[in-house]
């Protein structure tokens, strides 16, 4: 879908965001408070954990494979497989890396396969059989289109809002007057999360071809051309943005690029910034002192096109 123009997007779309709608995500929050509870319960007597690999890699992933209706078996290995897909677009194609796609891929579909015929014969309440019943003019999703679409649920919905939450938390401890501003004023966390989204957007750029020629500031791109469109860069603009380079949280933001724009703005950004409260508000309400482990090593996701931390070491202690 985020490779089609209209009108194929546009039935596309349609169809998905009929399953994917403010109401739903709405509803999750309760859920995904207990979720967030239950992965901190098992680090809350530590006094130490990692903040990725504990909370911000693991929630995403429950919240996305729940609602997509995934045995609860089976979410490590459609994390892999997500991790997978995402690991060949960052390290290129060699025949070792295009076989362990190849067969993640075609892990995916299998299983992916069985729960859409398994959703047609006796729907459940999940998003897949959302798909599934999704109808717009008797034109149904058809199976490729339907894999692809949980493909695409599965990477954005998991991979975006780990390094939401990873970047977020760098940025408020490294920032040390903003930080403050959100453990003593938690109002101020929506604004933190599109501050977060703005200065460190987790999807750096996406690639896009003319349909064609277009004059960009007396630079001429001819049609049929491969362009690399960075967000992270248009977040930055000064004509925008005034200074750009400094995070703050009080900025009032309504123009940042985070999630894209126009008719592939993404559709999972209201699930994006509510995992991103939920978890920055359970953080503040159960842990007290939370700051980086002084000897921890802070690992950054090795991707061109996704800005994220593979560990973040926190200590911390808990709240009486």
């Amino acid at each position: 879908m985020i490779t089609k123009d209209p009108p194929e997007h546009t039935r596309l779309r349609k169809l998905v965001s009929k399953a994917f709608t403010p109401r739903m995500v709405s509803q999750l929050e309760p859920r995904i408070r207990a979720i967030t509870d239950e992965l901190l319960d098992a680090v809350i007597g530590k006094g130490a954990f990692d903040l990725v690999q504990d909370l911000a890699y693991p929630l995403p992933v429950i919240v996305i494979a729940e609602m997509l209706g995934v045995d609860p078996e089976r979410r490590d290995d459609f994390k892999r497989w997500s991790d997978d897909v995402i690991h060949i677009v960052a390290a290129g194609q060699n025949e070792t890396r295009m076989a362990q796609y190849m067969e993640s891929w075609e892990a995916f579909k299998a299983y992916s396969v069985e729960m859409i015929e398994a959703r047609r014969r006796a729907p459940r309440d999940d998003l897949v059989s959302a798909l599934v019943q999704a109808q717009e003019e008797r034109d149904a999703l058809t199976l490729s289109e339907l894999l692809n679409a949980c493909l695409l649920l599965l990477v954005a919905g998991n991979e975006t809002t780990t390094n939401l939450i990873g970047n977020g938390a760098l940025a408020l401890f490294t920032n040390a007057e903003e930080g403050l501003k959100v453990r003593q004023q938690p109002e101020f966390i929506p604004g933190m999360i599109e501050e977060v989204l703005r200065y460190d957007s987790p999807i750096q750029g996406t690639f896009r071809t003319t349909t064609e020629a277009v004059d960009v500031r007396g630079v001429t791109i001819p049609a049929d051309s491969k362009v690399l469109l960075l967000w992270a860069s248009a977040n930055r603009d000064p004509e925008v943005f005034p200074d750009p380079d400094r995070f703050d949280i009080e900025r009032p933001i309504d123009r940042h690029l985070a999630f894209g724009i126009g008719i592939h703005f993404c559709l999972g950004a209201p699930l994006a910034r509510l995992e991103a409260r939920v978890a920055t508000e359970t953080i503040l309400h159960r842990m007290h002192r939370v700051e980086p482990e002084p000897s921890g090593m802070i690992e950054r996701v090795d991707n061109p096109f996704f800005r994220g931390l593979k560990h973040y070491p926190l200590v911390f202690e808990p709240m009486r």
